[in-house]
């Protein structure tokens, strides 16, 4: 059985401002792929392994959800992208990606329901106001996951197991309604404890 670890890392440069990554860096909001387009009712369209497996496996360009890892190293890795960096301590406008963590101690311990195997539905008190009472998200343990449901699945998840394992993968899906029926595309960063910022030399 899986279990919750205490941080989750995320290394994030949006280089094509897709998702507007420094426009809300300061404003409680983390956004997904989802928002620049995407199909929101379609993570109820399809299976969660399904979904799961097109996200890690081959890259979702529309995807609902955001990879973390619990290994910071791998989080820096995927934010500088090969090259060279410098960690900045100012508030500059002007950098090259962040790393943030995502603290599961901020979940509300009453709402932290393990529905499967690697999967946790939670809740925590929101830092924007459109999202109260309680923000709610899922957070899954994609190797636990993929690996339970490997054995008999016809998808084919060999190369999402082995992405997951080598980079400790984590997804986190915000799962607060927007709209008619469907889930927001914006993860409220109440949980996000710490947020560092790079610059590339």
């Amino acid at each position: 059985m899986s279990r919750l670890p205490k941080y989750l890392y995320r290394g994030d440069a949006d280089p094509e401002n897709k998702r507007k990554l420094r426009e809300t860096f300061n404003s409680g909001l983390l956004l997904t792929n989802l928002c620049d387009g995407g199909n929101g009712r379609e993570i109820f369209g399809k299976s969660l392994e399904h979904l799961i497996n097109k996200h890690i496996a081959f890259g979702w360009e529309k995807t609902h959800f955001l990879s973390f890892t619990t290994n910071e190293q791998t989080a820096i890795l995927y934010g500088r992208n090969g090259k060279e960096f410098i960690e900045i301590y100012d508030d500059r406008e002007k950098w090259d990606f962040t790393i943030l963590t995502f603290d599961t101690s901020i979940l509300l311990p009453d709402s932290i329901n393990q529905i499967e195997t690697g999967i946790y539905r939670a809740e925590f008190s929101p830092s924007c106001r459109e999202f109260l009472p309680t923000y709610k998200v899922v957070l899954i343990d994609t190797l636990s996951y993929l690996k339970r449901i490997s054995v008999d699945n016809k998808i084919d998840l060999s190369t999402a197991i082995k992405k997951a394992e080598n980079d400790n993968e984590w997804l986190i899906l915000p799962a607060s309604p927007f709209g008619n029926g469907e889930f927001t595309a914006k993860l409220d960063t109440a949980c996000i404890t710490e947020r560092r910022i790079y610059c590339n030399v």
